[in-house]
């Protein structure tokens, strides 16, 4: 077996190049004697021009000779098809992708692609992906881009195809909701369409989008922070050779040359393949092809899909960590397409644990029996406070009427006949918590409006906002979650409804009892504030099955 290793960073332009065509701004650092080893090869995968990017990888390129004493090359290849080939047509193949491409290599070749390491943000900035407008437009936020033409970059891309598109699906927009979808390979030509009018929207990483808010570009969303590069090598690679490499990225220090890479870099540090489990679910949010693993020994944890995958994954992914830190099982998130199929995949075994509103809890155990084991304490830290002024404790919640703030309905008896969108007939705060709070008033739901399912709490308030309904039923906390999303000024809360029990987390019947047992005591001694602050909570409780049962009586 060959001991040369490529090391790889794909690129992807509509033309290639190596360093050898590239001479860099700076003078060329004078390295110590190197090895005679053939050279290391990069290949780079710019977002900008092929020539800036070689540039900025300069500095990683002399790092690496003098950590490795061996001879790095950079080399650009011209496509996504041309890439892969190019990684697997070499022995000892390392490479250095963008989150989205590692997935669908590991997609393509499970047994054949290693994530090593991944990049880190510096702890003052992170990465992200960013849709923008031409600062004189009417579009200030994602609600706004319906039936306007998109620019993209490439289709392989996690910050200017994947992460604008999950953005925009998370506000109800899907491509065929736009007047075009144009990609065009590199984000300086998308933030220069937007800029000349040729498109209306954009998507980009924040990196780039800054080079040209001073040429009337601005920014109308940002993604969940987004990891920059994972490194990856091939099984076919000397374990010398990687563990060599895995030292030199983990080691690198250097903060003027990680900023030439990207600025928000702060580091490397050691990967795992669920570190991209995230991506994954965006990946089949956006374009339906399931790359989702969950190996035999994996402890499934099905969240109810209440806000979009990327929202879920931000908050509970470090309390799933630590649940299999502390287990020593491999815990792992689990999230179902929406409310019913939850309640299917849930009655049907499919899941370990379960965390769920208390509605779809009582519809579930009625018919499969769960084991509560723990509440949440605590709501969204700026729906708190409002709890805390009207008077009710922080384990519980509560839903809300909203509708549009110019609507002409201006009391809850104004809702009869009207076009209402619930999150889910299933929905304890888009739909449970509004009945029950119009019951006591003499109003039904289901016979004096005309309910629309909506699927989702966004949903629900893009509709309203777009005027689609005339009022809409989400959780109190979803006017907190999508605010960066949709004008809140435009919408007015007609009523605070019924308080209900919190979110309980439920093993199922077929759960090894210890393994609950032992789950149940991390929770309620869960006092990790980062964890806490990332699930927006305060933490959990011991749960009372009683408080659920008069839930029942609704379904």
């Amino acid at each position: 077996m060959s001991k040369v290793v490529s090391l790889i960073i794909i690129v992807f332009t509509l033309w290639g190049c190596n360093d050898a065509d590239v001479k860099p701004v700076t003078e060329q650092k004078q390295h110590e004697v190197l090895s005679d080893q053939p050279p290391i090869n990069i290949l780079v995968l710019p977002e900008e021009r092929t020539s800036i990017v070689v540039e900025r990888f300069m500095p990683l390129k002399y790092y690496l000779e003098d950590y490795l004493k061996r001879h790095v090359v950079i080399n650009v290849s011209k496509d996504f098809e041309g890439a892969i080939k190019s990684i697997f047509d070499r022995a000892d193949t390392i490479a250095i992708l963008d989150p989205a491409i590692y997935c669908e290599l590991k997609k393509r070749y499970p047994k054949n692609v290693i994530p090593l390491v991944k990049t880190y943000f510096k702890e003052d900035r992170k990465s992200y992906s960013v849709l923008v407008a031409k600062d004189t437009s009417q579009i200030n936020n994602p609600a706004d881009a319906k039936g306007k033409r998109l620019a993209l970059g490439h289709k392989n891309s996690s910050f200017s195809y994947l992460n604008p598109l999950s953005m925009l699906n998370d506000v109800k927009i899907k491509p065929e909701d736009l007047a075009s979808v144009s990609f065009l390979e590199q984000e300086d030509r998308v933030a220069l369409s937007v800029l000349i009018g040729e498109h209306d929207v954009g998507g980009m990483s924040e990196t780039v989008a800054k080079k040209y808010l001073s040429d009337g570009l601005k920014i109308i969303k940002r993604s969940e922070p987004v990891a920059r590069f994972v490194v990856v090598a091939s099984t076919v690679t000397d374990k010398k050779v990687k563990d060599k490499i895995t030292e030199a990225f983990v080691n690198f220090r250097n903060v003027g040359h990680l900023s030439a890479v990207d600025p928000t870099i702060g580091g490397f540090k050691v990967a795992e393949d669920r570190d991209f489990d995230v991506t994954r679910a965006m990946i089949y949010e956006v374009t339906g092809k399931d790359y989702r693993e969950y190996g035999q020994n994996v402890i499934k944890v099905a969240i109810l899909p209440l806000y979009s995958a990327t929202t879920i994954y931000e908050r509970y992914d470090p309390l799933i960590r630590y649940l299999s830190e502390n287990t020593g099982y491999e815990f792992k998130l689990f999230i179902p397409k929406n409310f019913e199929d939850f309640i299917n995949r849930v009655k049907a075994g499919e899941a370990h644990f379960s965390y769920q509103n208390p509605f779809v809890y009582a519809i579930i155990d009625k018919e499969y029996k769960l084991n509560p084991l723990v509440t949440t304490i605590g709501e969204d830290t700026e729906a708190e406070a409002t709890q805390q002024l009207r008077g009710f404790s922080d384990d519980k919640f509560r839903g809300v009427i909203i509708t549009r703030k110019d609507s002409p309905i201006k009391k809850i008896e104004e809702l009869r006949g009207k076009r209402v969108l619930i999150t889910s007939p299933k929905s304890a705060g888009g739909f449970l918590s509004q009945k029950i709070y119009l019951n006591s008033r003499g109003i039904e739901p289901e016979k004096d409006m005309i309910l629309i399912d909506g699927k989702k709490q966004e949903n629900v308030i893009v509709g309203v906002y777009r005027g689609e309904a005339d009022a809409g039923f989400v959780r109190e906390s979803a006017l907190v979650v999508w605010k960066d999303s949709v004008d809140m000024s435009k919408i007015k809360v007609l009523a605070y409804t019924e308080v209900l029990p919190n979110w309980p987390f439920a093993s199922s019947n077929h759960t090894n009892p210890q393994l609950a047992k032992k789950v149940k005591n991390l929770l309620i001694n869960l006092k990790d504030e980062t964890i806490l602050k990332s699930a927006r909570i305060k933490g959990f409780k011991e749960a009372s099955e009683e408080v659920f049962e008069p839930l029942k009586r609704y379904y």
